[in-house]
């Protein structure tokens, strides 16, 4: 099962948040600087666990973010 966590990145003193999705406790993928918004990314993790979305949808889930889905 892929659990989804928070990561973090800072980018020229401002903190950029993505997406980690960790296998049994390794990292089977990690998104980088999604957004400065962490609620927004916070939001997307709570959904992609909750869901139970598999890892091949993850980038799918970002471009909608990135482009025209509302949470």
């Amino acid at each position: 099962m892929i659990i989804y966590m928070l990561n973090i990145s800072d980018n020229n003193s401002q903190k950029e948040y993505g997406i980690s999705a960790y296998s049994n406790g390794i990292l089977e993928k990690a998104v980088y600087s999604i957004t400065s918004n962490k609620q927004d990314v916070v939001q997307l993790i709570s959904i992609c666990n909750e869901l139970k979305v598999d890892i091949c949808h993850l980038d799918d889930i970002i471009e909608d973010y990135l482009t025209d889905f509302c949470i």
